[in-house]
């Protein structure tokens, strides 16, 4: 399977016990054997399919994306992704957000992960904090995860907790000062994305 060029949209699928949980349309930022990026364009509307287990976004009507967009830093085989976020009219640089996920799978359409609750967010000036601990156990205990998945996604964040505690992050500091290609539209669902084949 080829790899995307930049500004190809391509779908990131959230899979749930082999079903698509949840579908978002994204931008392709860069693109290679080593890194993925791609960007939420604010505005872009996620589709939520049918689902025994409904979509805490879509249980709080998250239905769109909001803010400046969000930038994602993949690597092949990582069990986590690099979320940059800006605020305020100035698009202040929010900091580095290390959203713990199944590594991606690539589909002919974009790729496959599914979100592990657990993140650790990264201010600018390094210091950073464990997030959603609670709920993500409250999620193991409903079913969300396996007794082996849990413990993998707990693994996962220790060896993200080793990595902030020695300071030897991977990810370039250059990604904090970039900046979406204005000329680029809100992308879109596409007509039958419900139908495209099952993971």
């Amino acid at each position: 399977m080829g790899y995307f060029s930049p500004g190809d949209v391509v779908l990131r699928r959230e899979v749930l016990h082999g079903r698509p949980w949840s579908v978002m349309p994204l931008r392709v930022v860069e693109d290679g054997p080593d890194l993925l990026v791609t960007f939420s364009v604010p505005g872009t509307v996620l589709g939520f399919p049918p689902h025994h287990r409904p979509h805490g976004w879509q249980l709080k009507g998250n239905t769109v994306w909001r803010g400046h967009g969000r930038l994602q830093l993949h690597r092949p085989d990582l069990a986590y992704s690099v979320d940059l976020f800006w605020h305020g009219p100035q698009r202040r640089f929010a900091g580095w957000y290390l959203n713990l996920q199944d590594p991606f799978r690539r589909t002919p359409e974009g790729f496959d992960t599914l979100d592990h609750e657990l993140d650790y967010e990264v201010a600018p000036d390094g210091t950073w904090q464990e997030l959603d601990r609670e709920d993500f156990e409250r999620q193991v205990v409903e079913g969300k995860y396996s007794a082996e998945q849990a413990e993998s996604i707990r693994a996962t964040g220790r060896e993200v907790v080793a990595m902030l505690t020695a300071g030897t992050t991977w990810w370039d500091p250059a990604w904090a000062r970039w900046e979406p290609d204005p000329d680029w539209p809100v992308p879109v669902l596409p007509e039958g994305w419900e139908d495209y084949p099952q993971p």
